[in-house]
């Protein structure tokens, strides 16, 4: 019974199906305005991110307004330059004109002055050719003048010898007469005594007469055979020396110059030097047989030197000494070769007696020699 009682009682289902479609319908407005919610999100997301996007392109914009305001002011002033340098070419080419129209002119005078240069490379030439001979004579009368320089040379140095022959003459002159005044004067002693002896006896007269002529004589005689004898000397020593510029015969004597006998500040005669003397005196010694003993005859052995002063720590004190001291080694020298000691005489100068008063070294070199020269012993009681 009661089973039919369930059965019997309708059952209704309407309203848990309403709630649930309510239920559905709400879970789905919901879901909507989720998305809703979400999608104004995004949506005011991205018009704030325009937002902001605008702003920098209005930013942009503003920037580049400035720069196009500045671009055109440069354009301004870069048209106000075009223009500016459009007046300086035109100026330029104004004055480029100018100066085609004076080349031109240049150009003609250029051609003028070519044809004038033509012409003077010409007479250049021809006067290149007349110089070119008066090279060649100035260089003829150069050489001539050379020669002749020369030639000039040589005569002075003729003129110095024969000026030192003439001065050596002239010395020997001054001797001699200096001889023939002393000769003089014995002879008038001797005709002084031939006088008082006149007053004794006509017998002795005579004969002192005679006496005096004889006197004469003999001595005429042995100045001849003196005389024979120097020549005789100086003719053997001429040949012996001919070609030897370093020995000279001046007048009537010969000049050794000193570098043949001594070697520089020395007083002893060197080994060519001995040679020389050695020559000398076989020569002399020869003579000396064919002589009559009693011709009184001596060889002066003079020694001179430059103006130099001596030099510290030699063993002579000055020149004088210096050239006595070389006289004397050439007279020792030849006494040991053989020649009377009584022949011979030495004597020194110094510088006091130059050939050659210039003060340069050739004159020096003249001036240092040993001079030797034969001539009468004349002795007086």
């Amino acid at each position: 019974m009661a089973l039919n009682k369930i059965r019997r009682r309708h059952v209704d289902y309407t309203w848990p199906g309403f709630v649930d479609a309510l239920s559905s319908l709400l879970m789905v407005i919901i879901f909507v305005l989720m998305i809703f919610v979400l999608s104004q999100f995004f949506l005011s997301q991205k018009m704030n991110g325009q937002d902001e996007a605008l702003v920098k392109l209005k930013t942009n914009l503003i920037e580049l307004s400035e720069l196009l305001s500045i671009e055109r002011n440069v354009t301004i002033e870069l048209t106000s330059n075009l223009t500016i340098f459009e007046n300086k070419i035109n100026i330029i080419q104004n004055k480029l004109e100018q100066e085609k129209i004076k080349n031109d002119n240049n150009k003609e005078k250029l051609q003028e002055n070519e044809k004038t240069i033509r012409l003077s490379k010409i007479k250049i030439s021809e006067l290149e050719e007349i110089l070119n001979k008066k090279i060649e004579e100035v260089l003829t009368s150069k050489n001539t003048i050379i020669s002749l320089e020369n030639n000039l040379q040589k005569r002075k140095s003729e003129v110095e010898i024969k000026t030192d022959i003439l001065k050596a003459n002239k010395e020997e002159i001054n001797k001699l007469t200096a001889a023939s005044i002393q000769l003089r004067n014995k002879l008038s002693q001797i005709q002084t005594l031939l006088t008082a002896y006149k007053a004794k006896d006509k017998k002795d007269n005579v004969k002192t007469l005679n006496i005096g002529k004889d006197l004469n004589s003999a001595l005429a005689r042995r100045v001849e055979e003196l005389q024979k004898f120097k020549s005789e000397f100086f003719g053997r020593v001429k040949e012996l020396i001919k070609d030897r510029p370093e020995i000279r015969i001046v007048g009537d004597r010969f000049v050794f110059q000193s570098e043949v006998l001594f070697s520089i500040g020395s007083v002893e005669i060197g080994p060519k030097g001995q040679l020389e003397m050695v020559t000398l005196a076989s020569t002399l010694v020869e003579i000396e047989k064919s002589l009559p003993t009693d011709i009184d005859w001596i060889l002066q052995i003079e020694g001179h030197t430059d103006n130099l002063p001596v030099k510290e720590g030699q063993t002579y004190k000055d020149n004088w000494e210096l050239s006595t001291k070389r006289a004397l080694s050439v007279l020792r020298f030849l006494i040991k070769q053989g020649i009377n000691p009584s022949r011979l005489s030495a004597s020194g100068y110094g510088s006091f007696q130059p050939i050659d008063i210039n003060n340069n070294a050739n004159a020096r070199k003249k001036n240092r020699r040993i001079e030797m020269t034969i001539t009468q012993n004349i002795k007086f009681k």
